[in-house]
């Protein structure tokens, strides 16, 4: 529930994303510690994408104490950034997503549950109505350009599953268990540097640039 003025909700509906994920995980404190870490209550204030990242790690994290796995230490970063990073190969995340499947875990579901950083500024903004001043770590327009692709990227995944799930029940097609990756790179065809968005994003540039000292990364 909103309120009005400056006074921050503790409570909400099963509404907003964060809210329906904390109940399914079993996270009853998710929401405070977001808008506790937004604000910098007691501790640095956290940008939007960190906040992002802590929302997902605690996300794989409890799938898979639900599933009853042992989890090592650094597992959960790592198969954080095998399910989302736009550098990972498709064989090494269909590895990670196998890896979880047999712990028990319901990878669908998992990913699906995954959010961005635009949820987590719907959340503190609009559900939970807190505002600070802005700040260096603030997202900037590569973070949003970087949300754009991986938004569309998990949306092109998902219609393909649908297409294929339909077209394998209708039996026009057969196929076994299966994995969908969406795998995308830049090409500049000048200096013929390829690279993933978020190399080329974060870099700023391609093997063109005169005045690039570290290059570019070609995959």
């Amino acid at each position: 529930m909103r309120n009005s003025g400056n006074k921050v909700s503790r409570r909400g509906g099963r509404g907003p994303k964060i809210e329906r994920i904390a109940d399914r995980y079993g996270l009853p404190d998710l929401g405070d510690d977001l808008v506790a870490a937004w604000l910098g209550d007691g501790e640095e204030q956290r940008s939007l994408r960190e906040l992002e990242a802590d929302v997902n790690k605690r996300l794989i994290h409890a799938a898979l104490d639900e599933a009853g796995a042992h989890v090592l230490d650094g597992e959960t970063d790592n198969f954080y950034r095998l399910l989302t990073s736009d550098d990972v190969s498709a064989g090494s995340r269909t590895a990670a997503r196998n890896a979880l499947r047999e712990k028990g875990v319901d990878v669908d579901q998992l990913e699906s549950d995954i959010i961005s950083y635009q949820s987590v500024y719907n959340y503190l903004k609009r559900h939970r109505n807190v505002e600070r001043e802005s700040t260096d770590d603030d997202e900037t327009a590569v973070e949003s350009g970087l949300s754009t692709i991986r938004k569309l990227r998990s949306r092109l995944r998902t219609v393909t599953i649908d297409v294929i799930d339909r077209l394998v029940k209708a039996n026009e097609v057969f196929i076994g268990s299966y994995e969908v990756d969406v795998d995308i790179r830049v090409t500049c065809t000048d200096c013929e540097t390829r690279m993933t968005p978020t190399a080329l994003l974060s870099s700023g540039h391609c093997n063109c640039d005169p005045t690039a000292t570290d290059g570019a990364v070609d995959e």
